[in-house]
């Protein structure tokens, strides 16, 4: 005689159409605020360009290495090195960013932007000045670093939409 707890059953087969498998959409809102965002941090990163940044100096007359190091001056007519220019750069980065779907782009523009400021700053602490001597176009620069940060970030949300199965019927049994 079979032992019964040994004994293999094996299910009957129900013939079940599989799952449908998930899309991915992607929402309209999320898209247009992301364009918003973006174009509003772009537009806040490239404006501050032409701002005071530190003390009534504006962004054109302060060099990139005041980021690294405590000399604010910029040593030459080139307009390429100086923060400013960096700003400028950053705020078309951003609008690049619109491009991939992902907003990775827009994101780290944003980011740098930040960057930018906070390294201005903490050589502004190393030197001899405080937050006080910051003028309105460092502050410009940073919202738009921040709003192009979280622009970045809309618009990626998936929505998963299930798709009607156009496969065989299933087999009644």
């Amino acid at each position: 005689m079979v032992d019964p707890a040994h004994e293999h059953v094996e299910p009957a087969h129900t013939h079940t159409a599989p799952a449908p498998a998930p899309t991915r959409g992607y929402s309209w809102a999320g898209l247009a605020v992301r364009m918003v965002l973006t174009l509003g941090g772009a537009a806040g990163m490239i404006v501050s360009a032409f701002f005071d940044w530190i003390r009534g100096t504006s962004a054109s007359d302060i060099g990139v290495r005041a980021l690294w190091t405590t000399n604010l001056n910029h040593n030459g007519n080139d307009w390429l090195t100086t923060i400013a220019f960096v700003m400028v750069v950053l705020g078309i980065v951003a609008l690049i960013g619109l491009a991939p779907r992902s907003g990775w782009l827009t994101s780290l523009a944003g980011a740098l932007g930040i960057a930018v400021f906070v390294l201005l700053l903490v050589q502004l602490y190393r030197g001899t000045g405080s937050v006080n001597d910051l003028d309105p176009g460092a502050w410009i620069g940073l919202a738009g670093g921040v709003v192009a940060l979280i622009g970045g970030f809309f618009g990626t949300r998936t929505v998963v939409a299930p798709v009607a199965y156009s496969g065989p019927a299933p087999v009644a049994t």
